[in-house]
């Protein structure tokens, strides 16, 4: 009998703003690792890091959409006020 096990990454990338400290953009990259050699393994994450930095700046019409998009997040985590 023979099993399979499947492991997942996930990589985080923060870029601090050094004047204010403050987030200016996060990447998150999740993947299904398909690789046990390490070198394979890296150089999917590499790859992960090069496309999400080619979107880097984002245009001002993805951190409108990005700041609408939290602030349903948000909306949607406060408990609802009972009127």
């Amino acid at each position: 009998m023979e099993t399979a096990t499947t492991h997942r990454g996930t990589l985080g990338i923060d870029i601090i703003n050094p004047d204010s400290c403050d987030l200016a953009w996060r990447m998150l990259a999740n993947v299904k690792l398909i690789h046990t050699d390490p070198e394979k393994i890296w150089k999917t994450a590499d790859n992960n890091i090069k496309n999400a930095l080619k979107r880097y700046p984002p245009s001002p019409k993805e951190i409108k959409e990005k700041k609408q998009q939290w602030a349903k997040e948000d909306a949607a985590k406060k408990p609802s006020q009972p009127q």
